[in-house]
């Protein structure tokens, strides 16, 4: 309930094993949609970074966001911010080095949401067969624990009449 409670639970979704990736990825192209569109609609640079972040509501990845930027606003280049942040993936951080060259920063971070949403897509259809194995020795842990809670009384009943 607390801000550094809900920071930390923010930033353990998103290392999850099966589903920490795809939170990622759904989280970066929500990013990359709303910072493009902001920008091409002609807002700000930083205001723009400060709405993307709270639009993403992760408070993880929105104060990583907030420091990017601090830092621009202080002189410091999108390309080594981003660096610095450690919150995008390679595919990012060369879309926005590329854009912040050609000065088409939103048309580039247009198409990175799109390929991150194809990919989410992919991945949630997908999902079910990476859980299946997991699922299946959870079951089979159960079904274990039932047949010993059978067979145990009547082996321990066997013994007694035996002796």
């Amino acid at each position: 309930a607390t801000p550094q409670g809900r920071e930390t639970w923010d930033k353990f979704r998103l290392r999850i094993p099966v589903v920490g990736g795809i939170v990622n990825r759904a989280q970066l192209a929500r990013f990359s949609r709303t910072f493009s569109l902001m920008l091409k609609a002609g807002v700000p640079l930083n205001q723009s970074l400060a709405l993307s972040a709270e639009a993403l509501e992760n408070k993880f990845l929105e104060s990583r966001l907030l420091k990017m930027k601090g830092e621009i606003e202080a002189g410091g280049s999108i390309t080594v911010t981003a660096t610095n942040t450690q919150i995008f993936t390679p595919l990012v951080m060369q879309m926005i080095a590329v854009g912040e060259e050609t000065g088409r920063v939103d048309e580039l971070l247009l198409e990175v949401a799109d390929f991150y949403d194809r990919e989410v897509d992919y991945d949630l259809k997908t999902l079910t067969a990476r859980i299946e194995p997991i699922l299946l020795v959870i079951v089979a842990a159960m079904v274990l624990v039932l047949a010993l809670g059978i067979f145990l009384p009547m082996w321990g009943m066997l013994d007694a009449i035996k002796g």
